[in-house]
């Protein structure tokens, strides 16, 4: 087989079903708030921690599925995939997500 000099190598990218991108360590972000938000990622995530640091419990949604409560002084961590997370507040109430992104892009999640 002859290689020709100018041939380029195929250009490899991490996948959905790749779990080299999920043992790795993730690029943290994160974002706090007191009110209701929904936080959109440009990379899937590998863990998501929800942090309710007020009196109020807080729900938590995760691609726009089902919410989760996060009763009040309480993290709560996920080991998840998702691009978006959804705080909703029934009163001012103070919150952080902290969260591990992944090298994969979230337009392939579907």
């Amino acid at each position: 087989m002859s290689h020709e000099p100018n041939q380029t190598m195929p250009y490899y990218r991490s996948g959905l079903g790749n779990s080299a991108a999920y043992q790795v360590s993730g690029y943290p972000q994160v974002d706090s708030g007191i009110t209701n938000e929904i936080i959109n990622y440009d990379y899937v995530t590998s863990q998501v921690v929800i942090s309710n640091v007020s009196g109020n419990s807080i729900s938590a949604s995760f691609d726009g599925s089902g919410y989760f409560t996060i009763p009040s002084k309480t993290i709560s961590s996920f080991r998840i995939k998702c691009k978006e997370v959804s705080i909703g507040v029934s009163s001012s109430s103070a919150w952080s997500v902290c969260v591990a992104l992944t090298t994969i892009d979230e337009s392939e999640l579907p």
